[in-house]
């Protein structure tokens, strides 16, 4: 693999075919394969998501999940298109309390280099991370980045499913980009909180090698079971 000798200027983005059915996959070069969420979704013991639907209602919980759903939709799409070219939202009851969290941390981004790209990996997933970037203090090599909102800071069984997500898109941009000196060694967690400061998790290269093989645990339950 090419050592780095300077920063990277940019990564090539990938499109991957998303197939939405009863799970989702992507169609990528070495084959289809399923989407990063759907094997931690589909490995993973719901049974208190369960409970709670049935605690409040199944219509009352829908109507949650779905708002939760556009909330984080809206926010990775504000934050994409700042990154892009500089483009401050516009006022939004919903989103832009969440825009504010994290709007002071994208001034520690000096470069992105990519953004909502397709990657995949030979163990058999794929997905879309959400950006690849230069901090101010990175060196060489960048950071991933994983944007999230939440009405409240998450905790530690939330920020484990999150690592293991990022460990699996960091594993997957260093298969597909390892060929241009791509070896990321760091991730963050940015969780996005109503008109405060971000949670911000940051997850080094020991973490990620920890939560990619728990990663590849879940990997194989969710292939076992299908």
């Amino acid at each position: 693999m090419p050592v780095l000798t300077e920063r990277l200027r940019a990564l090539p983005r990938y499109e991957l075919v998303r197939h939405d059915g009863e799970t989702r996959t992507y169609d990528t070069p070495s084959g289809r394969m399923p989407s990063v969420t759907t094997v931690l979704s589909g490995s993973r013991d719901n049974s208190g998501l369960e409970e709670w639907r049935e605690s409040i209602g199944v219509e009352r919980a829908d109507q949650i999940l779905k708002i939760a759903c556009f909330r984080g939709t809206g926010h990775h799409t504000n934050i994409e298109q700042f990154l892009t070219d500089g483009t401050e939202p516009r006022f939004d009851a919903l989103l832009t309390p969440y825009w504010k969290s994290s709007r002071r941390f994208l001034d520690h981004i000096e470069k992105p280099l990519l953004l909502e790209g397709g990657v995949w990996h030979p163990d058999g997933y794929a997905g879309a991370l959400d950006c690849i970037a230069y901090l101010d203090t990175d060196d060489l090599q960048p950071t991933l980045l994983d944007w999230k909102t939440a009405d409240t800071p998450r905790k530690p069984n939330k920020i484990y499913e999150y690592s293991l997500q990022c460990a699996a898109y960091v594993n997957a941009a260093n298969y597909v980009y390892g060929h241009m000196g791509l070896h990321i060694q760091q991730a963050m967690l940015v969780v996005a909180l109503p008109d405060e400061a971000p949670q911000i998790e940051i997850i080094d290269e020991s973490g990620l090698t920890q939560y990619y093989q728990h990663f590849l645990a879940r990997l194989q339950r969710f292939v076992y079971a299908r």
